[in-house]
């Protein structure tokens, strides 16, 4: 889940970086991506030292809805590309934000795998504060 969250927001923020109307919101997208990248390669450093290969769950639709949030974003320019990446971006990173307070964290049993969460749980927060204040001063409603 961890691994796949960073994956699909790298691809949906590099879509916002270039496709983005206002420099603010291809700016943000721009930085999430970078962190994103970041989060997952360690991430992925981490699941390498314990021998563990990232896969998401079984019956998990999260590739299949982001396929589809792609294509959503992809079907508008200017600024309703602007409003709707936001809208999406601030959907994500509270379900996100969720999914590891109420699953991720507790779930955890590994202590490297639950430190790390917990030393990144603060960007993804950080993330949804950018992206409403970005939402808010071009006007998205949320």
């Amino acid at each position: 889940i961890f691994d796949q969250a960073n994956w699909a927001d790298i691809s949906t923020a590099r879509l916002g970086a270039k496709r983005g109307h206002s420099p603010a919101v291809r700016a943000l997208a721009t930085k999430v991506a970078a962190d994103h990248e970041a989060v997952q390669a360690m991430g992925r450093a981490l699941a390498k030292s314990l021998g563990v290969m990232p896969s998401p769950p079984e019956r998990d639709g999260s590739a299949a809805a982001h396929a589809a949030a792609i294509a959503r974003l992809q079907g508008v320019s200017g600024a309703a590309f602007d409003a709707a990446y936001l809208k999406h971006e601030i959907a994500f990173h509270r379900g996100v934000i969720a999914a590891i307070r109420t699953r991720l964290l507790p779930e955890a049993t590994d202590p490297a795998l639950k430190a790390l969460i917990t030393e990144v749980l603060p960007g993804f927060e950080h993330h949804l504060a950018a992206t409403e204040a970005a939402a808010r001063s071009l006007g998205v409603a949320f």
